[in-house]
């Protein structure tokens, strides 16, 4: 089973000094990980091996090759909503597609596009809820029309715990692409540490949480029919 090492969240100055060059900071490290994000997309993510393909939809994963033994998993779906609609309804809407998501705070904003954001999402229980507090930056202003989000988690100014436990995000990054037609191609790649799950059940069950939550933001999107489920008011 996966024994959890103690994995410890970077403060904003670790992760300047992740970047080779002597002038790195958490700047320098946001914009790589865009870059390369961008470079994956562009060399339409090679290495990936498929987990599953559906029509406008699939889930893929990749082993990261570092201590921590959890895979990278990727997800991408279809939207009807053109990227800037989508990446808003990421970033400041979770509520409408996410109905584990209790509660959320701004810690700081660094600039217009990057913030120290906490927020706590809802357990099956027996499970604790978990917190997370994270480095989140995105652009809107990127070839082709895209839009992007990545968020990692942080250590910050003894932030205190919102939920139960401190989950740790590894890696989020949202990429949104134009598909014609006012639609957009949604993907969400993905590695956490919920804390408290074995390996096996990341190796099984983690993809298809991924792929339920670019669904789940697809649908948000779709109007509601008669049929369809009522409007809370």
């Amino acid at each position: 089973s996966y024994i959890e090492a103690e994995v410890h969240s970077p403060t904003l100055e670790d992760l300047g000094k992740q970047m080779d060059e002597e002038s790195g900071n958490y700047q320098t490290y946001i914009e790589s990980l865009i870059h390369n994000l961008c470079k994956d997309a562009k060399d339409k993510f090679k290495g990936w091996v498929t987990c599953s393909s559906m029509e406008n939809t699939d889930l893929c994963y990749k082993k990261v090759g570092d201590r921590n033994p959890l895979r990278l998993w990727k997800a991408s779906i279809e939207v009807e909503a053109p990227p800037s609609v989508v990446l808003n309804r990421v970033l400041r809407e979770r509520h409408l597609w996410d109905e584990d998501f209790l509660q959320w705070k701004i810690i700081e904003t660094l600039d217009k596009q990057t913030e120290i954001y906490q927020y706590v999402l809802n357990s099956m229980a027996p499970h604790p809820t978990r917190d997370f507090l994270v480095l989140r930056s995105w652009r809107t202003d990127l070839p082709k029309g895209m839009c992007v989000l990545v968020a990692i988690s942080v250590e910050h100014e003894e932030t205190p715990l919102m939920g139960d436990v401190r989950a740790i995000v590894l890696d989020s990054q949202y990429l949104i692409e134009p598909c014609g037609s006012g639609k957009s191609r949604l993907t969400h790649i993905c590695r956490i540490d919920l804390r408290g799950h074995s390996l096996d059940w990341y190796n099984k069950g983690f993809g298809h949480l991924c792929l339920a939550e670019v669904a789940n933001i697809q649908n948000s999107f779709q109007p509601l029919t008669a049929e369809g489920p009522e409007t809370k008011i």
